[in-house]
């Protein structure tokens, strides 16, 4: 990381008209607020979080689960490219096959010994190009040990690392053949796998190793196999924090069969303790600082899949871990559904968010041409589409919201979540267009709205800002689907976000059909996905991105959610170049893009009326500012954004004459090319990584106390500077 970052991190807010030599000559600005007049309500969820399955956001990262591929499924994948996961049953994803001194054997994937006979809750288009079959066939690994030697098994490497998705070239996954395992010194490690015995008289010894083949925790030991299946669980403790391997091995001469392996952290290490699913702590923290009032998910074109094989169905993510669905996802890697929709609903919850799942709607993400489309054309065609995409979103519907005497609220309560889950919205499809996705979605908005009508539907403007996509999408709104929130898309450049600040004011023109974000109709704009994606995470984009945002919250009678995407990278596996927060197997860096959406994420709930701050005469371009007042407080919330280098002295009007305690938060640097993640190729597990590596972000919000100020005060806004001035009321 950088040394000269410390340089950034401090600058004195303080109340004369001079900084220190060492910054620019600070200018005065005037900033008049009405606190008696009232604006438009600010959106109660207007601030939330898109979690994609993205750039291994969920397994290997927000999933505590430790083991990659832990149910050997990653084996004969159909539609990836032929290298991408194993091809051959002796080679195993993540794992390396292990024999010390002189053990000879044989480990290969086999399919007659299944741990679970899937059940079959979708009945799959039989007339497609694929094999259904292939869908339910369950692998797991036979050893079969000619000499013992001094062992021999299998090793779990964990979820990898790699120095760049270039270094895998188009390949997105990592068959790590490098101990991985980030475990930390004095920390239990849960262990559960299943064994079955075919005659095995010998012992199965599990244990932590690291690199240099040290052991790295206790040893256990597991005998008398039986000649079924059996599930055994343990715990491991860490002796030293250094990437390990989770070694698996015989010790006789013999068969035996391996399946389901899982390691996961104590309880400590848990969000919450783990009572709300198997989250990794610190990445539900940084998720909890955020304040989200709605939670959209599992993503955006990975809840539509790229192909047949890839859809989403949220029925095979349910139930108990091992009876759960493998696929590969959008995104080229293996989804193990250990977290699924079931722990998303529970992750919302416990971030206290309104879930926002997004369903697959029979057409596969446009990006990939639609490589399939669920067929109407006969009436078996029909009655399957319902059967499976119709009754998704009406079961989902029931899951989340039955009674526990309804068939799916009583799946709901056996899995320990009796009481519902408040599902507010649905989103159908994602970023699509043309006949054949509008077709679905109106077969499904009209099931959805005739047996649940105050659910909210969320529709879609397609993938861009503006162009034939976004006002053909339009038109079929406006003529169908009024009353739907229509989810926008804009990945865009620091200029865009800059100039686009009356985007969605009244009278603001929309598309090229002459209409307007009319506030007289029911239609209302969900954000869902933004970011600018050139500038990996900069800190110039933090200002443009948090310009932008403020002429959201002044318009938020239109746009009612936003959120930026995508949420979560993993260092080295980045399928987008700006994410809000990267992280590795030890730890994360909140980008200051997280840190502005924090800053503006608690506000009042009214605006107020205020005037462009002032240089002179002369409106301050550079200057952006949204003032809200919290009704039952007095609270005055002022936000701000300097997008110029140079201090600002503001003098504040306020149309009152009550007293406020007043304190300022913010972030600023001189340097606008900073990126708190550092490089790309700097993570913990990264073999050249330096002795000082750190977890040290170099911007982060800093406050300050302004005292006690009445209708007039003074504050400096730093040079390129993003914050909040709040005002508590006395």
């Amino acid at each position: 990381m950088q040394t000269t970052m410390k340089k950034h991190l401090f600058m004195t807010v303080c109340l004369t008209a001079v900084m220190s030599a060492a910054w620019a000559q600070t200018e005065q600005r005037e900033l008049s607020i009405d606190t008696k007049q009232l604006g438009i309500e600010i959106s109660p969820t207007l601030s939330g979080i898109f979690f994609e399955d993205i750039n291994q956001s969920l397994d290997g990262g927000i999933c505590a689960q430790m083991i990659q591929n832990n149910s050997f499924q990653a084996y004969n994948i159909p539609d990836g490219p032929a290298n991408e996961f194993s091809q051959s049953d002796t080679i195993f994803f993540g794992w390396t096959v292990v024999s010390k001194d002189g053990a000879i054997g044989k480990a290969r994937a086999v399919s007659d010994h299944p741990l679970v006979t899937l059940e079959r809750k979708y009945d799959y288009d039989p007339n497609d190009k694929y094999d259904d079959e292939q869908r339910y066939v369950q692998y797991c690994v036979r050893f079969d040990i000619e000499q013992a030697g001094g062992g021999y098994g299998i090793a779990a490497n964990g979820f990898g690392i790699a120095p760049s998705t270039r270094d895998r070239g188009a390949i997105y996954s990592n068959n790590t053949q490098r101990p991985s395992l980030a475990v930390e010194a004095g920390v239990s490690y849960d262990l559960a796998l299943y064994l079955q015995g075919e005659k095995y008289k010998g012992k199965v010894s599990v244990w932590l190793e690291d690199i240099d083949g040290n052991v790295n925790s206790n040893v256990i030991t597991l005998s008398k196999l039986k000649n079924e299946w059996k599930k055994y669980t343990g715990r491991l403790k860490a002796q030293r924090s250094k990437d390990s391997r989770l070694m698996i091995m015989g010790d006789k001469a013999g068969t035996f069969f391996l399946d389901f392996v899982t390691l996961l952290p104590e309880a400590s290490k848990l969000w919450n303790d783990g009572k709300n699913g198997p989250f990794r702590k610190d990445m539900m923290e940084a998720l909890a600082a955020l304040h989200p009032k709605f939670m959209r998910f599992p993503g955006g074109c990975a809840s539509e899949g790229p192909n047949y094989f890839g859809q989403v169905f949220w029925k095979n993510s349910i139930g108990k871990p091992e009876e759960r669905l493998v696929f590969r996802n959008h995104w080229g890697y293996l989804s193990s559904q250990y977290v699924g929709f079931y722990e998303y609903f529970c992750m919302a919850e416990a971030l206290g968010a309104s879930p926002l799942p997004v369903l697959n709607n029979g057409v596969t993400c446009q990006f990939v041409r639609h490589s399939y489309i669920a067929p109407l054309e006969t009436e078996a065609d029909r009655k399957r589409f319902h059967d499976i995409f119709v009754k998704d979103a009406l079961d989902l519907i029931e899951f989340c919201n039955g009674a526990v005497t309804t068939t799916w609220g009583k799946v709901r309560a056996e899995m320990g979540h009796p009481a519902p889950f408040n599902l507010k919205y649905i989103g159908i499809g994602n970023e699509n267009q043309g006949k054949e996705f509008w077709e679905r979605f109106d077969i499904i908005y009209k099931a959805v709205k005739a047996q649940y009508p105050d659910i909210i539907i969320v529709s879609t403007a397609g993938a861009r800002e503006a162009g034939r996509e976004f006002d053909t999408n339009y038109a079929e709104i406006d003529a169908k689907y009024a009353d739907t929130y229509v989810d926008e898309h804009y990945y865009k450049g620091d200029d865009w976000f800059f100039s686009q600040g009356n985007r969605y004011a009244p009278g603001a023109k929309r598309g090229n059909q002459g209409l307007t974000y009319d506030r007289s109709r029911k239609t209302r704009v969900f954000v869902g996905e933004f970011a600018n994606n050139n500038s990996n995470n900069a800190y110039h984009s933090t200002l443009a991105e948090a310009a932008y945002w403020l002429s959201l919250e002044r318009n938020s009678d239109m746009v009612v959610m936003a959120a930026y995407a995508p949420l979560f990278c993993k260092k080295g596996y980045n399928k987008w170049n700006s994410n809000l927060i990267w992280f590795d197997n030890r730890g994360l860096w909140r980008t200051t893009n997280y840190y502005y959406q924090q800053l503006f994420s608690l506000g009042g709930n009214r605006a107020l009326k205020y005037e462009d701050v002032l240089n002179g005469s002369e409106a301050d371009t550079k200057v952006y500012t949204s003032p809200t007042i919290d009704t039952q407080t007095g609270t005055v919330y002022l936000k701000f954004v300097n997008a110029e280098a140079k201090d600002k002295q503001v003098k504040v009007s306020l149309d009152t004459d009550a007293n406020y305690q007043a304190e300022i938060e913010f972030m600023t640097s001189h340097d606008t090319s900073i990126k708190n993640q550092g490089d790309q190729n700097y993570y913990s597990s990264h073999p050249d990584v330096p002795s000082t590596f750190s977890y040290q972000e170099a911007i982060t919000p800093q406050t300050k106390a302004l005292g006690t100020v009445k209708s007039s005060f003074t504050f400096t806004m730093p040079e390129n500077a993003v914050g909040v001035v709040r005002l508590l009321k006395q």
